[in-house]
């Protein structure tokens, strides 16, 4: 029998990867078998790039194990000597790599034969989960350099098809619920929405995308390590400089020409537009296998699609001439991004592995102008995140500690374009009867701020049956929450008697009345856990894993209710017909309690039929917190504290046809915004009052999975059952209630107009300014006998009152497909699918991530439905191939019902109302998930790329793309409730979401 070394053919072919041992977030684990191997001896692996080497000892049962490794190529080779063989390591995955002796040479390790190599998926694992390679990254279609965008590649996961505010959504819940991990650290964004630090209205990227190596979307069950996600993880892994200097840089150029106009907007002429991406990389020794560092820049340069002002553009708007020449036109937006990245890796020792980096993201965008808002009242949406990482990594025997301090500071922001006063232009002599022009500066500001330092060690002990990991996470949270309501004065004016408001007296004004502040708390957090994975024989494998965390300030425990707010409270009328305590709304600063229970079991189990990992029926529970964004809790403290908005109407308001009643006499001095303050302070009045429960819950999933691996040769397939069902969804709903408890009325009055009567209106109205006493025709004051539904605003304050309820479910059921060929250079070829048929469902009728449920009196009102913006079903395919010339071809496509959406309107044009409507109000907004687009494929999008490489003599490349997106130029509707929603003739609107066709041209530079 030929004793030649060599890889046989099963083993091209099939790739051997399970998930028993533990590793960290961002490094993986390489495990196998050496048949006849004595023990004692030792397999060494070098990573290609760091020359960095590990050397692990083969136990009795000829078996080895090495944990945190970091993913890259690496050579493995056996102490008995013979030729290194080379094995590749995806980020968070465990890869078996067995090698065995022939027969004839059974015991002396001279004569080896590979029988395994790797794949990148874990099989043998309850996690559901999907690896984006460096290859994909690098090589897909791709009209931005967001790494996020390629988690739609994972089932059950979407990414929101339109820029700006790019989000990652999954299961039934709201893109709050993710949580994005860089080289171990957590990106999740605990002030505002939108899952990722500084993404919650940004258009820009939210890492520089060629620093990152690649990463892995965990959809389902993931481990006991993870935490604040209740329905996706995203782990990425940054690169490292190696022993050679390697590097480049590249530009990618989007010209006027190159961007298609949206279908519904080309009737217009076309807007300026261009964009410039552009950046570069370094790596390399510093002092040759002791000290690396590898460098990044990505830079953003982009005149966005010019804002239209377009005012008065319906006949008879009344919009002075005047106005409309000198504002109407196009307006162009800048977007101006750059991102740095740095780090220093030291081996210290043959142990000991030291990294430390740093990012810094910088981001500026003129915005939120157009249609009646001139550029003037536009405001400019900042960005500026900070982050400074040191990793400290020892080695034992048969053991590793990873310990982790990182220090960040994320800063997003709103600042006005203008310091001065809004005008406000109205249809009507009614400041509530629609906006026709916004000049002057805007009226709301808001400004995030976090700093956190994070402590975490992490412990595993590896070898023979049992991996065994533990670790314990504290990080030292400042938050801060600045919203500036009107401080500068909104004055109103009626669009046909409006000249000048300089010499003109306005309708009304608005103004806050107290000082504007930041909404400051402070919050430590602790997490713990340990986990085994037990692999007791080739079948099976068990992941136990057990996850407590513990946050001292997640609901505003420190919070005291104003003594003013709390007396209206206690007094309030309204309150006590309809049964609310108001005990559970005022907070003594002592009567909010931590929550101490957040204890998490997860458990997988996988069975592998026949020993091969070619065959895998797995299954998987657990349960996961997340936390309260602090939105809510600064809500709270603005709004008690730094935050009353008081109106004035004034009685010489130029266009009153009489003078309103209550209203006040005018003074010129009303036009400095300090003035107008100190006439508003002395009406005493206080504005809006919004109120988190005492007994607010932390939001949690319960998940569960059963599914099957089967490889067919190269290809790897599974088919999964996923099903989450999450508690305490949060909203913000409407506490006023008139003193006889009702939140409506329904007025009866006779023929000269004198009430007669009044009955419930119910609950499913929008009601912003619940009335307060009720009058005749003449102004004579309705006896609460005839009509007791009076008095609906809290004493002492003017506008909504708003409580917190934790009251909302989701419940998700989902099939996933995936079919995974990996893309090589030696194949020539790859290609994935992701399959997503899912139901989603929830009792919370509003739209996924937002703060306030203004629908009604309560969130579960319209009972159960569809989630607002999840697809039905969802299919998402890639394709990469070599073609002659040292050409690269790549596709990806994307297919979708189009998410469900729900109805608004005033008055409701979807639905017959109920008759008569109550008193005040008009608009019902059911914005869940009512129905969903009327095609069977609402969302098509298909996007191109060629990538030619040139060899240049000198051994470096130069590679000239060009990609093409949305090639078929599909019309992808928008859907919402304010729009098809209410719309019943077709149930669409005229607005797109993604791309037109539009074409990319850029190249790079590589050495």
């Amino acid at each position: 029998m030929s004793v030649a070394r060599g890889i046989s053919a099963a083993a091209l072919a099939a790739a051997l990867a399970i998930g028993s041992p533990a590793s960290a977030q961002t490094t993986s684990t390489l495990q196998g078998h050496v048949e006849g191997a004595a023990a004692g001896a030792t397999v060494t692996v070098t990573d290609t790039v760091t020359g960095r080497k590990v050397t692990a000892t083969i136990n009795a049962e000829g078996n080895y194990v090495i944990v945190g490794l970091r993913p890259s190529t690496y050579q493995v080779q056996l102490s008995t000597g013979g030729e290194a063989e080379t094995v590749t390591l995806p980020v968070g995955q465990t890869v078996t790599y067995d090698l065995g002796s022939s027969a004839d040479t059974a015991g002396t390790g001279s004569e080896i034969v590979v029988t395994g190599t790797r794949d990148r998926t874990e099989t043998r694992t309850a996690t559901v989960s999907t690896n984006v390679s460096q290859q994909q990254i690098e090589n897909l279609p791709q009209n931005e350099r967001n790494f996020l965008n390629f988690a739609a590649l994972a089932p059950g996961v979407s990414v929101s098809p339109t820029s700006g505010a790019r989000r990652v959504q999954a299961g039934a819940v709201s893109s709050d619920n993710t949580n994005v991990f860089i080289d171990g650290l957590s990106l999740k964004n605990p002030i505002n929405h939108g899952g990722v630090a500084g993404q919650n209205f940004s258009r820009g990227n939210p890492f520089p995308q060629s620093a990152v190596q690649e990463f892995k979307v965990d959809t389902q069950n993931f481990k006991a390590e993870y935490e604040q996600a209740g329905s996706a993880i995203i782990t990425a892994v940054t690169k490292t400089g190696g022993t050679e200097f390697h590097g480049g840089a590249f530009g990618e150029w989007q010209p006027k020409a190159f961007i298609g106009q949206p279908y519904f907007e080309r009737n217009r002429e076309k807007p300026d537009y261009s964009r410039w991406q552009y950046g570069a990389d370094l790596g390399g020794p510093i002092i040759k296998d002791k000290l690396h560092f590898f460098a990044a820049f990505e830079g953003t340069s982009q005149k966005l699609p010019s804002a239209a002002i377009n005012l008065g553009p319906n006949p008879g708007d009344a919009v002075p001439q005047f106005l409309k020449d000198q504002y109407n036109g196009v307006y162009a937006q800048s977007f101006e991004q750059r991102l740095y990245f740095g780090k220093l890796s030291l081996f210290a020792t043959d142990r000991d592995t030291i990294n430390a980096s740093v990012f810094v993201r910088k981001e500026d965008n003129l915005a939120d102008y157009g249609g009646a808002s001139v550029p003037e009242h536009g405001r400019r949406l900042l960005s500026n995140i900070n982050v400074y990482q040191a990793e400290w990594n020892h080695r034992g025997d048969n053991w590793l500690n990873e310990l982790t301090v990182a220090y960040n500071t994320v800063s997003n922001g709103t600042p006005r374009e203008s310091d001065d006063p809004e005008i406000i232009i109205n249809y009507r002599p009614d400041i509530n009867s629609g906006e026709a022009v916004l000049l002057g500066g805007n009226s709301f500001i808001q400004n995030d701020d976090q700093e956190t330092w994070t402590f975490k060690n992490n412990v595993t002990f590896f070898g023979g049956a049992h991996t065994i990991k533990a670790g314990a996470k504290l990080t030292l949270n400042t938050y801060e929450r600045l919203e500036d309501s009107r401080n500068n004065g909104s004055y109103y004016y009626n669009a046909a008697t409006f000249t000048d408001p300089a010499v003109q007296v306005p309708l009304a004004a608005r103004i806050s009345t107290v000082p504007v502040e930041a909404a400051t708390a402070k919050n430590t957090q602790i997490g713990l856990f340990v986990q085994d994975d037990w692999s007791p024989d080739d079948h099976w494998t068990i992941n136990a894993g057990l996850r407590w965390d513990f946050e001292t300030n997640a609901k505003n425990e420190n919070f005291v209710t104003p003594e003013k707010i709390a007396t209206a409270l206690r007094n309030y009328p309204g309150w006590k017909a309809a049964g609310i305590d108001p005990e559970d709304y005022i907070s003594t600063g002592d009567n909010r309690k931590p929550f101490w229970g957040a204890i998490q079991p997860r458990l997988g189990i996988s069975y592998d039929v026949n020993g091969d990992r070619d065959l895998i029926f797995f299954a998987g529970a657990g349960r996961y917190y997340d936390r309260p964004l602090f939105i809510t809790s600064g809500i709270e403290t603005i709004k008690s504290y730094y935050q009353s908005v008081s109106t004035l109407s004034f009685c010489q308001g130029t266009g009153y046809p009489a003078p309103p009643q209550g209203c006040t006499n005018w003074s010129d001095s009303y036009r400095d915004p300090d003035a107008l303050r100190a006439a508003a302070i002395a009406q005493g009045n206080g504005g809006d009052v919004w109120l988190l429960n005492n007994d607010t819950k932390l939001p949690f999933s319960d998940q569960f999975s059963l599914g099957v691996r089967k490889r067919f040769g190269a290809v790897q397939t599974s088919l999964t059952f996923a099903h989450i069902r999450s508690h305490n969804i949060f909203q913000f709903v409407r506490g006023n209630r008139f003193e006889n408890g009702w939140y409506t009325r329904i007025v009866n009055r006779d023929a000269n107009g004198n009430v007669t009567g009044c009955s419930d209106g119910g609950g499913l109205w929008v009601q912003d300014n619940i009335a307060g006493s009720l009058t005749n025709r003449d102004g004579t004051p309705v006896p609460t006998s005839i009509c007791a539904a009076q008095n609906g605003q809290l004493a002492g304050f003017n506008g909504k009152l708003n409580i917190g309820q934790n009251d909302g479910k989701a419940v998700y059921n989902a099939i996933y497909l995936t079919v995974d060929k990996p893309y090589s250079k030696e194949s020539g070829w790859g290609f994935t699918l992701s399959g997503t048929y899912q139901r989603a469902r929830t009792n919370v009728g509003t739209e996924l991530g937002s703060d306030e449920f203004f629908a009604g009196p309560d969130v579960t009102q319209f009972g159960w439905q569809n989630v607002q913006g999840v697809d039905q079903y969802r299919l998402v395919m890639t394709g990469m191939v070599n073609l002659p010339l040292d050409v690269l071809f790549s596709a990806t496509g994307t297919f979708a019902s189009g998410p469900a959406y729900g109805f608004a309107g005033c008055p409701p044009a979807a639905i017959t109302p109920p008759s008569p409507t109550p008193d005040g109000v008009g608009c019902i907004a059911n914005l869940g998930g009512v129905r969903f687009p009327p095609n069977e494929f609402a969302y098509a999008n298909v996007d191109l790329r060629l990538t030619k490489t040139f060899r240049l003599p000198w051994g470096h490349d130069l590679q000239i793309k060009g990609e093409v997106f949305n090639v078929f130029d599909s019309i992808n509707r928008n859907y919402s409730g304010w729009g098809a929603g209410n719309n019943p003739v077709t149930w669409e609107e005229n607005g797109t979401v993604g791309n037109a066709r539009s074409f990319q041209v850029g190249a790079s530079y590589r050495f």
